[in-house]
């Protein structure tokens, strides 16, 4: 696919959720290979479901989901869906406001969100509003410390734990 055909595609699939879902609000821009729609965390569920649901959107698939640390704006989860049936993909992007991380669960929908949520949560802060599992995934299950904040108060120091003075950056 050349970038031209790329292009000229992507919008074409914004339309096409925005003209299939049309009560569900969204903002669409691109990215350097896909669409991504920005929804609030209460349209989110609508926009999934819908996405899932109708024959001529069909995303069911979940490829994974990344959780960022956006400072004093809050924390934001990017979730990349793709259809089989179609052959489109698409990122969608939920902002959380500072001091209330909440963004519906996807685990009733897509089997995949069951341990990707729980990685989101735990290293960040993340919560899934009816995650069926909310135990950690990595870290003892006592530990309740978000080690991917950027205010996590040992983010300097695990930083600097890869970091090598010599030119090769390997350890001699």
């Amino acid at each position: 696919m050349t970038e031209e055909t790329a292009a000229a595609e992507f919008p074409g699939v914004s339309e096409l959720i925005h003209e299939r879902l049309p009560d569900i609000a969204f903002a669409a821009s691109e990215t350097t290979n896909q669409i991504d729609l920005n929804v609030a965390p209460s349209d989110f569920l609508s926009l999934i479901q819908g996405m899932k649901d109708d024959e001529e959107l069909a995303f069911d698939y979940l490829g994974n989901i990344v959780g960022l640390d956006m400072l004093e704006d809050g924390l934001t989860a990017k979730y990349h869906l793709y259809s089989f049936r179609q052959g489109h993909s698409i990122q969608i992007t939920v902002d959380t406001p500072p001091g209330k991380p909440n963004i519906p669960s996807l685990a009733a929908l897509y089997p995949a969100a069951l341990w990707h949520e729980r990685e989101a949560a735990e290293m960040l802060g993340l919560v899934f509003d009816g995650h069926p599992d909310p135990r950690n995934l990595l870290l003892e299950e006592d530990l309740r410390i978000h080690p991917l904040l950027k205010a996590h108060p040992l983010q300097k120091v695990e930083i600097l734990q890869g970091i090598e003075d010599g030119p090769t950056g390997v350890n001699v």
